[in-house]
C-alpha cells in the first residue's frame, strides 16, 4: 500500500474513531454503515445516493471525487 494511501487511512480512522484496519475492511467490503456509525452522518442520506445509480454518477462525477480517485490511484 502506497504512503499516500496509509496516510488517508490513518487521517480517516482517527475521525471514525476506528482502526486502520477496520476502515480498509469496512471499506473493501462495501461496509459503509460501519464506517458512518461513529460520525454524525445522516446514513438515509447516503443510502439515498447509493442507491440512485444517477445520484451515484453525479457524486463520482465531482471535482473532489474525482480528485480523490485520482489521489488513490497513484
Amino acid at each position: 500500500m502506497s504512503d499516500k494511501m496509509n496516510e488517508l487511512l490513518g487521517q480517516l480512522s482517527k475521525k471514525l474513531n476506528m482502526s486502520p484496519e477496520g476502515v480498509k475492511r469496512a471499506a473493501d467490503s462495501g461496509d459503509y454503515e460501519s464506517l458512518l456509525q461513529n460520525t454524525d452522518c445522516d446514513t438515509s442520506q447516503v443510502r439515498e445516493v447509493l442507491s440512485d445509480p444517477e445520484k451515484t454518477r453525479q457524486l463520482l462525477n465531482s471535482p473532489q471525487a474525482q480528485a480523490l480517485l485520482k489521489m488513490l490511484q497513484k
